[in-house]
């Protein structure tokens, strides 16, 4: 690669100003795992968790409170009957019986009031998990006498792969044969092609079956804005206050800035480091080795000895004239790069692209052009091989204000997908119990719809949480059914909404970084006490 065109790769990749920190051999040589890593995921523009975890149903909004605004609008589009139980499609037991989640747009019929018709049973999909791939096929279970119960005891591998081939995209059909005809009505007005169902409309389903167990949600975290930088602010950092660094860039600080790659990020979320660690992009480790050797080999002739000794005296005359301590630093492990970049130029290439035959390689194959799911498995193959700490992942397009149901529900459905894959990419390289994963976003989304069939801002959000230190299979569902945010109090060691809001905590993002801190073991410390989160007290938000 010729210097200009290198150059230009860098501009692309963000990489011009993150690269320097400390991507040498020598670096790498004393990087030592810290065994406990941390993942954000942020969905930007500000999701609608009716849209997936904290689904309400169609009433119109007056016949729930007269004086409600917007009565007239529904909060969804699918009526309560079509609202489906984590518990009656997850494959564990021991999941909260209220953890519900909202029916994929095409599964349900909208605005159906008037009729008991709610779209597919939860038999449907019951059927649809234990039933047979055949190709890109899965063929429902149709027989006559069909048990849950006796599927999960006698088939619970073939309902995982089942839930796995529809989340990997392995099948892209569903064929519920005599079903359709045995039940119109449940089928009428659906999304389909005769007996056939496009699989990627029930990824909802597949999710909840294989990680109900793992997931944790927090329903009604009150964000406290309606304002994007603000609300990303406090989601990512637990303040509003701009110095804040997002807490993935403050853990990789505590636990070691000098590693090559601590703090991963792809520029979405907040972003923003305090200027304790360095960003760095997993995107492309391969342009690492580049950046090893950025004048390659076209120097001849002797050149390249004169080329060192002139830049050795360049080092000595900026080095007597730089006085900040962070640039020298920089500038100072920007030339161990050049120096030992070879030895980091292996270990990268490996990172970019692992051995044939491998596992780690079979799923970075399948992640192809998908650039998302390629920093998520370089960044668990970083942290991992001690290069890495935290890592930042953004999402976007969620600022749904037209056209609500027909752009969030897939928006959501890719984040699910992509999870997926991350979980996997984390197991592969033997980090998924050492890993806690955060989803969350600016705010949420009305509980109503607007004259352009959009959603606008709502400071009432939810999280999701998995992994490490995380009681999965549990929910906190701290709104009401118009989707207004309720105070939570400690009861038998789990928490629950108070009957009033005149009691009680507000849940806020403050309280989730108040505990990740804690559940990563930094929060004595230097950094953390440089940038303090207040609240009014600790709540046990992780379970």
């Amino acid at each position: 690669m010729k210097r200009r065109d290198f150059i230009k790769t860098l501009s692309a990749t963000g990489m011009a100003v993150c690269s320097p920190m400390a991507l040498t051999s020598r670096a790498y040589a004393e990087s030592t795992p810290v065994n406990r890593y941390f993942v954000f995921l942020h969905l930007g523009g500000g999701w609608d968790p009716t849209s997936l975890c904290n689904p309400k149903g169609n009433r119109l909004r007056n016949s729930i409170d007269i004086n409600a605004r917007e009565g007239a609008s529904p909060v969804n589009r699918f009526s309560d009957g079509a609202i489906r139980r984590a518990v009656d499609v997850a494959i564990e037991a021991g999941i909260d019986a209220d953890m519900r989640y909202a029916p994929f747009v095409g599964t349900f019929n909208r605005d159906d009031r008037d009729s008991d018709n709610t779209g597919l049973s939860i038999d449907m999909i019951q059927r649809m998990l234990a039933g047979t791939v055949a190709g890109d096929v899965l063929n429902a279970n149709t027989e006559s006498g069909f048990s849950w119960a006796a599927a999960k005891s006698g088939s619970a591998a073939t309902i995982r792969s089942n839930a796995a081939a529809i989340l990997e995209g392995s099948v892209d059909t569903i064929n519920f044969g005599a079903l359709v005809a045995d039940n119109a009505d449940l089928f009428n007005g659906l999304v389909r092609n005769g007996t056939n169902m496009a699989a990627n409309l029930f990824v909802y389903d597949a999710f909840y079956c294989l990680y109900a167990q793992h997931v944790r949600v927090l329903n009604g975290v009150d964000n406290r804005t309606n304002g994007h930088d603000t609300g990303t602010r406090f989601a990512d950092t637990g303040s509003m206050d701009p110095s804040y660094p997002d807490f993935s860039a403050l853990y990789a600080a505590a636990k070691g800035a000098e590693m090559p790659l601590a703090y991963i990020t792809d520029g979405g979320g907040n972003n923003e480091t305090a200027g304790l660690v360095a960003r760095s992009s997993a995107s492309d480790v391969g342009v690492f080795s580049v950046l090893a050797n950025p004048e390659g080999n076209y120097l001849s002739n002797g050149l390249d000895a004169l080329i060192e000794q002139a830049k050795d005296q360049r080092r000595a005359v900026l080095a007597e004239k730089e006085s900040l301590p962070r640039r020298v630093r920089l500038k100072s492990q920007l030339y161990m790069v050049r120096d030992e970049g070879v030895a980091f130029s292996g270990v990268a290439a490996e990172l970019a692209t692992p051995p044939v035959g491998t596992a780690a390689r079979a799923l970075d194959d399948e992640a192809g052009n998908n650039n998302r799911q390629r920093q998520m498995r370089i960044g668990a193959a970083a942290m991992d091989a001690g290069m890495a700490s935290s890592m930042q992942i953004g999402f976007g397009g969620f600022d749904t204000h037209n056209n609500h149901d027909n752009s969030h529900f897939q928006r959501i459905r890719t984040v699910l997908v992509d999870l997926h894959y991350l979980w996997r990419a984390l197991d592969v390289y033997n980090i998924r119990d050492k890993t806690t994963i955060v989803l969350g976003s600016d705010f949420g989304r009305t509980p109503w719809f607007n004259g352009g069939d959009g959603k606008d801002h709502w400071a009432v959000t939810s999280y999701m949480l998995l992994g490490r230190d995380v009681v999965g299979g549990s929910v906190v569902n701290a709104t009401d059914d118009l989707v207004g945010p309720r105070n939570v109090q400690l009861q038998d060691g789990r928490l629950v909404p108070t009957a009033s809001n005149s009691t009680g905590i507000r849940m806020t993002p403050a309280h989730l970084h108040r505990q990740l801190r804690a559940a990563g073991n930094i929060q004595n410390h230097a950094f953390s006490q440089r940038f303090p989160i207040d609240v009014d007290a600790d709540l046990p938000i992780l379970g």
